[in-house]
């Protein structure tokens, strides 16, 4: 493997595995969860790495680390780790150029909780310790984590974010270690995988040769979630992929008024895959009426949309045009 083609998590790979296992462990502790996926997925990936490429890293790892300003930890754990990484001259020459340590991370120990996990512990605190720890997240988890909380707290959570001040160190280090103790006390286990529901079950549909038999059987358990699954399996913008036969019996089908406003929020190659349908006096009258049809709501037009899927849909079940991806069941 050349050093040309590293990323920044195999980089960091390279250097966790020249490492003992303990050092190494105490660095991954201190990076967030995505970072450890990042780097563990990039360990397999350097397994092969060429001896010179390795150089290279430590090379740029020390060329790096002269405009750094800290580095968390503690003194005593970056001399460690510096020696074990560069060897003590290489390192010796590092340590002297390198500013005081940092302190941890605040709130890291929450990065391996979920979202409604880390609400329902933060239900329970006061608004402003809410909005303090919300502060340190990461803005999508901070999002996630707010809309897991309670709605009647959501309002006086956001007000504090929004005016708060500076925050002391001793205060978020106390929060922090607080929660840690939570924590300790009471692990939250990890969310249940989810293996399947009604978006694997339309996925298996939609390759099946006969999609039409599995939804009327399917029908008959659960109308309403059958309908949903329906509804995923074709939407307006797959009428690109009907053949020009089944394109033919759907405009048979559908009211002009329904399809003008339906190809109001439709692209040209669709539009175009319509018009070809359609004798060429039909398709010109409808390009007209297009043109002279104003501003329409997009509640509209989605309606619309929805009204012609649904009639395709109807028209694959009783075999009257063939459904995108079925041909496996035709002869």
């Amino acid at each position: 493997m050349i050093h040309d083609n590293l990323t920044g998590a195999q980089k960091c790979a390279v250097l966790l595995l020249l490492l003992d296992e303990v050092q190494a462990a105490e660095l991954l502790r201190q990076m967030a969860s995505e970072e450890v996926r990042a780097v563990g997925h990039a360990m397999i990936s350097v397994a092969d790495i060429e001896p010179r490429a390795i150089d290279t890293v430590l090379d740029e790892f020390l060329a790096a680390s002269k405009t750094t300003v800290a580095l968390g930890g503690g003194g005593v754990q970056v001399r460690s780790v510096l020696e074990r990484a560069l060897g003590p001259q290489r390192a010796g020459g590092l340590l002297g150029e390198l500013g005081p340590p940092v302190t941890p991370r605040p709130f890291a120990a929450l990065e391996w909780v979920t979202p409604a996990a880390i609400a329902a512990m933060l239900a329970a605190e006061h608004p402003q310790a809410a909005a303090v720890v919300l502060a340190h997240l990461e803005p999508q988890r901070a999002s996630d984590v707010l809309a897991a909380l309670p709605e009647a707290l959501q309002p006086d959570i956001l007000y504090r974010l929004a005016t708060m001040g500076p925050v002391t160190g001793t205060v978020v280090a106390g929060l922090d270690r607080a929660f840690e103790v939570r924590l300790a006390a009471t692990p939250v286990a990890p969310p249940a995988a989810v293996v399947a529901g009604p978006d694997l079950a339309a996925a298996l549909i939609a390759m099946a040769p006969d999609q039409a038999r599995l939804l009327a059987a399917l029908r008959d358990l659960d109308p309403a979630m059958t309908e949903s699954i329906a509804e995923s399996l074709f939407v307006f913008d797959d009428l690109l992929k009907i053949d020009s036969r089944g394109m033919q019996a759907l405009v048979r089908e559908v009211e002009t008024e329904q399809l003008v406003l339906a190809l109001k929020g439709a692209g040209e190659p669709l539009r175009a895959h319509v018009f070809a349908a359609m004798s060429a006096r039909a398709a010109a009258g409808m390009q007209d009426e297009l043109a002279d049809l104003g501003p329409t709501k997009l509640a509209e037009v989605r309606v619309a949309q929805a009204g012609i899927a649904a009639v395709v849909r109807r028209l694959a079940e009783a075999g009257t045009l063939m459904m995108p991806g079925s041909a496996a069941g035709y002869v």
